[in-house]
């Protein structure tokens, strides 16, 4: 389907151009931990962040944004997250981009790559088309793709030369094999992230400094905890050895406990944002919750909340991630679905202030600057209805978004969003 024709579905098949906004009246949250003086204005030229403070004067032909009675703060940070594999003129690529804006999402660290997404994240930085800043990883390291030491270590190469921004570790590699990806990685200057393969394990993916464990993988084989309630001496292990590493845990805990223990499929039904998905993908995550009722282990979960709630008081890096599309995990709202799982699992608000800003803006410092309202970061922010310091979840309470200073209102949000609804409706 080409741009002519996504032209008159969508509105926001057109250009998206930064203008200068002077954003006043709001309450500015600049860190999870500390908020502006009261009056704070923010200027915004292109795609930064250009000024801050009390007596700013509006520019000729700056757009204002009146911020009164809401909180000012840093975009968040999807920090598992997958794309169509669609070019830009997809669809479903425009839909699953918009998405992901609706939710406050305006970074987003890909982790499955497929060539057509370098496309995809140069036509979001032109403005052609709405959609947060995407860091990518590249195709899938696996039991499949490698399948000797040196395969893994020229994919390594190919793929760093190739500028993916780190590397996706899928199960089936040999240990030796996973060393090797490693070692080279290390050499290359490029990180990895994802899953721990099964004859690799815990202890040696922390020992070969992978970045990140995604889903918390390999954990619970690790410990036991499909057999037996895991122990504080379990937990506080997990905890120390994680800690020594430096990995960050991208938990997906509400994706990830309803795959291991079930769920509540007609909960899952009733969710609205299910509107925005196409209704056979829904129904087939039905059939999937069904399939997964006949061997779950009711163990899982309860172990994988106290191991999450540990990692978050014993100081462990923890970022914010959903792993949406995904089964009953939709694009943008799936990130509520996992402030709410956090919390469920005992995690503070200041903690998953931290999950959803700041660890991911350290994961990447070397890249960009974002997750801070400051001068000179990345103009992404969100204008939303609550203090998220009391209330996490009032980080989802949109009143706007902006990604890399194009501002999307609540008006056009929900306008899009009745666009998307509606096309899927009529399926």
């Amino acid at each position: 389907m080409r741009r002519s024709l996504l032209a008159a579905l969508f509105a926001f098949s057109s250009a998206v151009q930064a203008d200068d906004y002077l954003i006043e009246k709001a309450n500015v949250l600049i860190s999870p931990i500390e908020a502006a003086p009261a009056g704070t204005k923010v200027l915004v030229k292109g795609d930064r962040i250009v000024a801050m403070g009390k007596d700013i004067a509006a520019p000729a032909g700056v757009r204002r944004i009146d911020g009164s009675g809401k909180w000012l703060m840093p975009g968040l940070t999807e920090m598992h997250a997958h794309l169509p594999r669609g070019g830009e003129e997809e669809v479903e690529t425009q839909e699953t981009l918009f998405l992901y804006l609706a939710g406050g999402i305006t970074t987003v660290r890909g982790m499955l790559g497929a060539p057509v997404q370098f496309s995809v994240r140069d036509a979001i930085k032109r403005g052609d088309i709405p959609g947060p800043t995407f860091y990518l990883a590249a195709p899938s390291l696996n039991g499949d793709s490698v399948r000797t030491v040196e395969e893994g270590r020229e994919k390594v190469t190919a793929y760093a030369a190739e500028g993916w921004d780190l590397l996706k570790i899928h199960p089936g590699l040999s240990l030796a094999e996973y060393q090797a990806i490693a070692e080279t990685a290390k050499e290359k200057g490029i990180r990895l992230g994802g899953h721990v393969p099964q004859d690799v394990g815990i202890l040696n993916a922390l020992a070969a400094g992978q970045s990140s464990i995604d889903h918390m993988d390999g954990y619970i084989f690790w410990l036991g905890g499909q057999d037996h309630v895991l122990t504080d001496e379990e937990l506080a292990e997990a905890v120390k050895v994680t800690l020594q590493s430096g990995t960050v845990i991208v938990p997906t805990q509400a994706l990830f406990n309803l795959l291991r223990s079930g769920g509540d499929k007609e909960a899952l039904l009733a969710r609205p944002e299910n509107r925005y998905m196409r209704p056979d993908l829904v129904k087939a995550w039905a059939a999937t919750v069904d399939q997964i009722a006949l061997g779950a282990n009711a163990q899982i979960a309860p172990n994988r909340d106290r191991l999450l709630k540990a990692f978050a008081d014993g100081g462990v890096k923890i970022a914010l991630g959903s792993d949406a599309p995904q089964i009953f995990s939709v694009p943008g709202f799936s990130i509520m679905r996992e402030i709410e799982a956090m919390r469920h699992a005992g995690m503070t608000d200041a903690q998953i202030l931290e999950a959803a800003l700041t660890v991911p803006a350290d994961y990447f410092k070397d890249q960009d600057c974002f997750g801070v309202v400051k001068a000179t970061c990345r103009a992404d922010l969100i204008l939303v209805d609550g203090d998220p310091r009391a209330d996490a979840l009032a980080m989802t309470r949109l009143s706007g978004v902006m990604a890399a200073g194009r501002w999307y209102s609540r008006e056009r949000i929900d306008s899009e969003l009745a666009i998307i609804a509606r096309r899927h409706a009529s399926e």
